[in-house]
């Protein structure tokens, strides 16, 4: 009898508590059921019950340490050896512990949860971060680890109070996918002192195996690929913009020293001074600005490269050359194509200045991340840093990789 089941995915959305998520929604995927459970951060300890938090600290033993005698749980949960034996004489009476006769060692049944997991999302609602998410939560469910996913909301503050709540939650690995490189060591130094391994998506953690693009490839397809339609089209190239984020940090920013290598891969006599910085902030309205002032530079006629982090900025690059009518000498590419509709709509349209994305495959994130987590809870050494698939994606192509995406996205969890 496994002691979790069904499978209960928590999503526990931090809303700025200094001890905790504001509230929690339980989802139990088998039953698609939504329950808004209390904050335990600020839950009146007359709702605890002693006996039952004695006999999670038993489970969590056991859990954590394997197979352990009576006197093992006592000394790790600090418990006297009569209330300790009751309670393991009762969940073997209910089929949540197993005692070995020979070796009179308690242990977890087959089929329980071994590992739990933290995750820190980026922003709940950013679609590239969602798929992320729903990927990590179908694999979870086909593994039978709990997953514990909170949600940064974009904040480097809320980020560091998330890791100190993970660390509270005795997760046994954790995942964090946050975006300020800021806070990178200090979010690594939480989880090292803990002794909890970690797993950085997309902006590197000290310490932590890295998941996520190499930026500087990812770069080169982004800039041959332009270079390829301004040789194609215009004969000529005035002008690059790169709408970058400064405080992801340098390794992302890398994108743009491997967009401007590509580009003078095709034209070797393109002069990097021609290369416009600015920063987009990483949003829609941030890359709209940014655009906007270059455009206002430069003259109707100039030939223009764009780029941007994401693709959101991309979009947003895209609405300011549009209203500024220059869309016949302007061509747009962005990074980590993740099937947005508006985005997937543009690149169909003949004569779009949005000719392309470089795809960082988000839904495949799920089986490959927790692959090297279980790996590395197993013992097994793991190198650095894992690379994700990069592909270009353009609009001969784009329905192929959309409907890639989604038999990948729609398919039922493996048993």
């Amino acid at each position: 009898m496994a002691l979790f089941s069904p499978l209960r995915v928590w999503f526990l959305i931090a809303r700025g508590a200094q001890n905790g998520p504001r509230y929690n929604k339980m989802i139990t995927p088998r039953k698609s059921r939504i329950e808004i459970q209390p904050p335990h951060a600020k839950s009146p300890r007359v709702y605890s019950l002693e006996l039952v938090g004695k006999t999670i600290d038993v489970l969590e033993a056991l859990r954590r340490q394997g197979e352990l005698r009576l006197t093992d749980i006592v000394e790790a949960t600090q418990m006297d050896k009569s209330t300790t034996f009751r309670i393991l004489y009762t969940l073997q009476e209910r089929g949540y512990v197993v005692r070995d006769l020979r070796t009179k060692k308690f242990r977890l049944p087959p089929g329980h949860r071994k590992f739990r997991v933290g995750y820190a999302q980026p922003n709940a609602g950013h679609h590239f971060g969602d798929v992320v998410t729903a990927s990590l939560v179908k694999e979870a469910q086909r593994l039978r680890i709990e997953l514990l996913v909170v949600d940064n909301q974009w904040s480097a503050e809320l980020a560091v109070k998330n890791a100190h709540w993970m660390v509270r939650q005795k997760v046994d690995f954790a995942i964090e996918f946050q975006i300020h490189n800021e806070v990178a060591p200090v979010i690594a130094e939480i989880f090292a002192k803990a002794g909890i391994p970690t797993l950085a998506l997309g902006v590197p953690l000290p310490g932590a195996i890295y998941f996520g693009p190499n930026n500087y490839r990812a770069g080169l397809l982004c800039g041959e690929a332009l270079a390829r339609h301004a040789v194609a089209n215009w004969r000529r190239l005035d002008r690059v913009i790169l709408l970058e984020s400064p405080f992801v940090g340098p390794m992302v920013q890398s994108r743009f020293v491997g967009t401007l290598a590509g580009i003078q891969e095709v034209l070797p006599g393109f002069n990097r001074k021609r290369a416009t910085y600015k920063d987009a902030k990483g949003t829609t309205e941030g890359a709209y600005k940014a655009t906007q002032k270059v455009l206002k530079s430069t003259s109707r006629r100039d030939r223009l490269l764009i780029t941007s982090i994401n693709e959101d900025g991309t979009l947003g690059a895209l609405r300011a050359v549009r209203e500024a009518r220059r869309e016949k000498y302007t061509a747009i590419m962005g990074f980590g194509f993740d099937a947005l509709p508006p985005f997937v709509e543009e690149m169909r349209k003949q004569g779009s200045p949005l000719i392309g994305s470089v795809a960082f495959f988000p839904e495949k994130y799920g089986p490959e991340v927790l692959l090297i987590v279980t790996r590395c809870l197993n013992g097994e050494a793991i190198p650095p840093a894992v690379y994700t698939e990069h592909k270009l994606v353009t609009r001969e192509n784009v329905d192929e990789m959309l409907l890639a995406a989604r038999h990948i996205i729609e398919a039922p969890p493996a048993s």
